[in-house]
């Protein structure tokens, strides 16, 4: 299973967090899914929450499975990748958040779904990077990459990897457009900042249409079938 994030924060704490304008029509969600419409900042708008795509316009994947490659962005394997350096130069986003989800593999086919987030359930800024095409017929498609760093000692044993989160203070120069370099790269780190803590949670997070307070309820560890699982 894909890790995957929420926003379902009061639309006031996340206008005075990332100091940015919110559209009327702003609709938080407990489940961001590849996909789906999400709101970002990015260094080209930096006082508005933007909306674009996580990965790839769901017209575009119709037909099969979304590609990790479209969603996650390691920051070992950036400057590697010509598009995803290009974008890091030019075309940085913060993701806000205020939580993660990730799966632990307990069998060889089973998982079980995490919750991860900060004391109170603050909100928290992950790194991304976006880009912006014109399909065949002139529609303007906006998506974003989610950017990923190795798991911290809290995620660690949960998941190998973990979203890439940025220190508040750093956020400023991650969305300033004019600097250009690929030290940036430097902010980007595992989170160490304070702690993060976790619990098992529905595993109906595995479908991409149940968006539900629910997902932050804390039950019994149960695998991606729904079965009761003694390992967690």
């Amino acid at each position: 299973m894909l890790p995957n994030y929420s926003i379902a924060s009061e639309v006031q704490l996340i206008k005075d967090h990332f100091s940015v304008e919110i559209p009327e029509n702003h609709q938080g969600t407990y489940n961001a899914q590849p996909t789906h419409l999400l709101p970002i900042v990015t260094s080209a708008d930096p006082d508005v929450l933007s909306y674009y795509h996580w990965g790839i316009h769901p017209s575009f994947a119709k037909s099969k499975g979304v590609s990790q490659k479209l969603l996650f962005a390691p920051v070992e394997d950036i400057l590697s990748k010509i598009s995803q350096k290009k974008s890091l130069r030019h075309q940085r986003c913060i993701i806000p958040a205020d939580s993660f989800y990730c799966w632990k593999d307990v069998g060889k086919k089973e998982q079980v779904p995490y919750r991860f987030y900060l004391q109170n359930n603050s909100l928290f800024s992950i790194a991304g990077i976006w880009d912006a095409f014109e399909t065949e017929e002139g529609e303007q498609v906006n998506t974003f990459m989610m950017l990923t760093t190795k798991a911290n000692t809290d995620v660690s044993d949960v998941s190998a990897r973990m979203p890439a989160i940025l220190n508040d203070d750093l956020l400023v120069e991650w969305l300033n457009e004019a600097n250009t370099s690929e030290s940036i790269l430097e902010y980007v780190v595992p989170f160490n900042n304070e702690p993060l803590m976790s619990y098992t949670v529905n595993p109906k997070l595995a479908d991409a249409n149940f968006d539900s307070a629910d997902l932050w309820k804390k039950v019994p560890p149960a695998n991606q079938f729904g079965n009761l699982t003694l390992f967690s």
